[in-house]
C-alpha cells in the first residue's frame, strides 16, 4: 500500500469557559473508572456522534444503511481491533499494524500468486493482545469470524461488498498465524480487510446452538467484547455509550479512563452542549457546517478560552448520487440520458457554490481522484476533457436534446414521456446541508428543473432498502477511491436476496466497469494498474456519474485541553488509545 501525505490542517484557537454539564451523564473529566490502577489520572471524555451504532459487525448480523453518516464509523475503533489500520503517523497516513505481526510478503514467503489466479496469505498476529474478558486472542479467533460470516444461514448473505468477497477459506496453523486463501488475485489484500477476529470462546456455543443466535446475539450490540482500547460498559439506547479504559491493552492503557459517546442527531443541538461545556468533541463528519465552525472560532478569538476548531481537508468529495436503475429512477431520463445529467452539473456555478460553502477555503471537484490519490498522476491528462464548465445555455441545449423541449405553465421542463422535471434529493440534517441543496435548486430552476429538497429522518438513515430505492439522488460524501473499489460494482448492489446489504445504492450496473474495477483490484504491476484506471476514469467521467460539487473541508469541536482527535476518512478515532485531555 502507498503512503499518503496528510491534507493541510487548519487549527484555530479560541476562548470560552465551559463550565455546564448534562443532567444524567457525568461532566467532563468528573469520575473513576473502578478497575483502574490508582497511579492512573483519571480522565473522562465525552465526544458526540449523530448516529448510534446499529451493530458492531455488520458482515454478520447485516448493516442497515450508511457506514458512516452520523460519525457512525468512530466506534469500531474504541472497543475493537483488527489487524490493521489506516491513520495518521505524524506526517502521512498510512496502514499501521495492529493485531498484526507480520504482514504477508511475497518477498517473504507469506504471499503467494498461484498459476490459477488464486492466492495464499500467511498472517502472524502478536501474541498479548487479548479480549476485554481477559482472555488471549490466537488465530482460531480468526478462522471463526470467517466461519460465522461466510455462512450461508447467517442474517448477511456475503455480497462482495468488499474484498472479503475473494476470501475462500481461513485455516489457523498455530496461536499465532493463520493462512488465508483467495480465489482472485486482491492486491490490496495486504491491509487485512475481511479478517477481523470475533471470540470463539464466546460465540462458538451460540453458533453451534442456532445460526440465528448468532445474528441475534446481544454480543454485537450492548454485551460486546473487543480488543481494542476501551471496553463497553454501559448502553442507554438513543442515548449514550460508556467506555471503560481497558488495562489489558497490548499497546498500553490509554490516557482517557472513561469515553462518552453521546449520540444527537440535531448538529444545533451538538453545539448547544459544546457551548455549555457538557461535551469534549464533535466529530461526527459533515453535522457541523464549515460556515459554522469558521462563526465559533470567530466568537472564540473574540471572547478568549481554550476552544479549537480544526479544519482538515478530506480526500472526499460533497457529491450527488443518482439512482441509476430505471425501474426507479424519476424522471427516468436522468438515469438513462448521459445528456440530462451532464446538464444537471453545467447548469450549477460549482465555483460560486464552492465560494459560498467553504469560503474559498476549498476548490470545486473536477474528477474524484484527490491530488493526493496514488492513482491521480494515471488520469490527471485526461481531467481536462471532463471539467464540464457552467454554462447554462449549454446545459438547455442538452436537455432539449434529451426530449425536455418545452415548458409548462410554471416555468419548468415537461417531457413526453417523462412528464414535469422534478427530481428529489435527499440529504441530511445540517445547515449546510440544507444551503448546498437551495443554492442548486435556484440553479436549476433557471433551466427549468425543478430540485425537491427532502431531509432524511434518523430511521430512513438506518434503511438500506429506503437508501436504495431512492427515485431521485441522495447526497454523499465519500472519498474518489471508494469509485474504483468496490462501491460501483454490480456484485454490491442491495436487493431483496441479499437483504438489502452492499453499498452500490444507486444501483449502478455496468459490466464494462465491472471488469475494470475487477482488474484494478487484480492487477498486481502498477503502471497496468494505472492504465485500467485511466481508462475507468474516462469511462465514468464521460457518462457523468455523479455530480461532484467540492472537496470537503471538515471542521472538528474540540474542547479544553482535547488532544488526538484527527480525521482519516470517515473517523477522528483510529488512534484514540493516545487521545489526551489536560
Amino acid at each position: 500500500m502507498q503512503r499518503k501525505r496528510a491534507g493541510w490542517s487548519l487549527v484555530i484557537f479560541g476562548l470560552l469557559v465551559l463550565t455546564a454539564c448534562v443532567p444524567g451523564l457525568p461532566a467532563p473529566g468528573a469520575g473513576t473508572a473502578p478497575d483502574q490502577p490508582a497511579a492512573q489520572i483519571e480522565k473522562t471524555l465525552v465526544m458526540v456522534l449523530g448516529r448510534e451504532l446499529p451493530t458492531w459487525d455488520a458482515r454478520v448480523t447485516g448493516q442497515e444503511g450508511s457506514p458512516v453518516a452520523g460519525g457512525i464509523g468512530n466506534y469500531p475503533a474504541i472497543a475493537h481491533d483488527g489487524l490493521r489500520r489506516n491513520m495518521f503517523t505524524g506526517n502521512v497516513i498510512e496502514y499501521v499494524n495492529l493485531l498484526a505481526a507480520e504482514v504477508p510478503s511475497q518477498q517473504r514467503g507469506t504471499w503467494t500468486v498461484n498459476p490459477d489466479a488464486t492466492m495464499d496469505m500467511t498472517w502472524k498476529i502478536i501474541p498479548n493482545a487479548k479480549w476485554h474478558d481477559g482472555t488471549p486472542v490466537t488465530a482460531a479467533d480468526f478462522e471463526f469470524a470467517f466461519k460465522i460470516r461466510s455462512d450461508p444461514e447467517s442474517a448477511r448473505i456475503p455480497t462482495g461488498a468488499g474484498l472479503e468477497r475473494f476470501i475462500k477459506d481461513v485455516k489457523a496453523l498455530d496461536a499465532h498465524s493463520f493462512t488465508v486463501h483467495w480465489s482472485a488475485i486482491a492486491v490490496d489484500a495486504d491491509i487485512g480487510t475481511g479478517l477481523d477476529p470475533l471470540p470463539r470462546h464466546i460465540l462458538e456455543p451460540v453458533f453451534q446452538r442456532s445460526r440465528q443466535a448468532v445474528s441475534e446475539s446481544r454480543f454485537f450490540t450492548t454485551e460486546f467484547v473487543g480488543t481494542g482500547p476501551f471496553k463497553l460498559v454501559r448502553w442507554e439506547p438513543g442515548s449514550h455509550l460508556e467506555f471503560q479504559r481497558f488495562d489489558g491493552y497490548y499497546r498500553g492503557p490509554a490516557k482517557i479512563s472513561r469515553l462518552i459517546v453521546r449520540i444527537i442527531p440535531d448538529p444545533n443541538t451538538m453545539v448547544a452542549n459544546m457551548l455549555a461545556g457538557a461535551v469534549d468533541v464533535i466529530g461526527a463528519p459533515g453535522a457541523v457546517g464549515l460556515d459554522v465552525g469558521l462563526e465559533l472560532k470567530d466568537r472564540w478569538e473574540r471572547e478568549g478560552s481554550p476552544n479549537r476548531v480544526l479544519a482538515q481537508t478530506r480526500e472526499a468529495l460533497q457529491q450527488w448520487q443518482f439512482m441509476r436503475d430505471p425501474a426507479y429512477a424519476r424522471p427516468v431520463t436522468v438515469a438513462t440520458d448521459a445528456r440530462v445529467r451532464q446538464a444537471m452539473l453545467q447548469a450549477v456555478d460549482r465555483a460560486e457554490l464552492n465560494q459560498i460553502m467553504t469560503r474559498g477555503l476549498s476548490e470545486p471537484a473536477l474528477t474524484y481522484y484527490h491530488l493526493e490519490d496514488p492513482y491521480y498522476r494515471y488520469v490527471k491528462d485526461d481531467i481536462p476533457r471532463f471539467t464540464y464548465p457552467y454554462d447554462p445555455r449549454a446545459a438547455q441545449n442538452l436537455l432539449t436534446q434529451a426530449g425536455w423541449a418545452t415548458r409548462g405553465a410554471d416555468g419548468f421542463l415537461v417531457h413526453p414521456q417523462d412528464g414535469r422535471f422534478e427530481w428529489m434529493i435527499s440529504t441530511r440534517a445540517g445547515d449546510d446541508y440544507m444551503r448546498q441543496a437551495t443554492v442548486i435548486q435556484d440553479y436549476w430552476k433557471q433551466v427549468g428543473m425543478d430540485l425537491k429538497i427532502h431531509v432524511a429522518t434518523p430511521a430512513e438513515l438506518n434503511d438500506n432498502e429506503w437508501y436504495s430505492t431512492l427515485a431521485g439522488g441522495t447526497v454523499i460524501t465519500i472519498g474518489g477511491s471508494s469509485y474504483y473499489g468496490l462501491r460501483l460494482h454490480s456484485s454490491t448492489i442491495p436487493r431483496p436476496e441479499n437483504r438489502w446489504t452492499g453499498n452500490n445504492r444507486g444501483r449502478y450496473d455496468n459490466r464494462t466497469v465491472d471488469g475494470l474495477i475487477d482488474r484494478i483490484q487484480r492487477t498486481i504491476d502498477v503502471d497496468a494498474r494505472g492504465a485500467a484506471h485511466r481508462e475507468l476514469h474516462g469511462l465514468l467521467m464521460g457518462e457523468v456519474f455523479f455530480l461532484p460539487w467540492y472537496w470537503i473541508i471538515e471542521p472538528t469541536l474540540l474542547g479544553p485541553g482535547v488532544t488526538g482527535p484527527y480525521l482519516v476518512g470517515g473517523s477522528h478515532t483510529a488512534d484514540v488509545w493516545s487521545w489526551d485531555k489536560n
